[in-house]
């Protein structure tokens, strides 16, 4: 007999492919499978300890984040290449952004906060977050870093988003107006 965490791949809809990781989504149960498969590089600093797997990272930012106000999926399954998260039933920010001053705000005060706390992202593009009863939901949680022994560098981080929201659908005037909001005076 199957566990639900063990559904058919019959049962499951191709979502997307990342560059290490696919995803699923099981309709029947509304739940979001993400498998990883990292380089041998990756994994050996998975097992070293020198950083978490992908799904236990994912946990540990979902948690990080909740501190922090920001609300984020519920993760039913945490393994380390693997997650089942309860979908969480809301559009893309992106869809709404341009006509939406107040969603703008939200965006750049969670953006703020996540600098101000030293929570690391690559991608903080506003496909990675969902809207949910007027609320912003951060999902792509396995590409956040959390400060370990250093904080990661301010620079490096407004870096990272000035390119994150310069990509398909340029979104330039977040980033001025997170960079305004910072009072960051020499930002890239």
């Amino acid at each position: 007999m199957e566990s639900d965490s063990q559904v058919s791949k019959q049962q499951l809809e191709f979502i997307q492919s990342g560059k290490y990781s696919d995803v699923h989504y099981d309709r029947a149960r509304k739940v979001f499978i993400k498998t990883f498969s990292p380089k041998a590089f990756d994994r050996f600093r998975y097992i070293t300890g020198i950083r978490p797997a992908p799904g236990i990272n994912f946990v540990k930012v979902a948690k990080r984040l909740k501190q922090l106000g920001i609300q984020v999926p519920e993760v039913l399954v945490a393994k380390p290449y693997y997650l089942e998260m309860r979908d969480v039933e809301g559009p893309r920010l992106r869809e709404l952004l341009p006509d939406n001053p107040q969603l703008q705000q939200k965006y750049v005060d969670l953006i703020v906060t996540l600098y101000r706390n030293h929570v690391y992202c690559r991608g903080l593009h506003t496909k990675n977050f969902l809207v949910k009863d007027g609320e912003l939901v951060a999902i792509d949680l396995d590409a956040y870093k959390l400060p370990r022994l250093v904080n990661y560098s301010g620079s490096d981080f407004l870096d990272k988003l000035k390119r994150s929201l310069n990509g398909e659908v340029p979104e330039n005037y977040l980033y001025d107006r997170v960079v305004a909001a910072l009072g960051v005076s020499n930002a890239p």
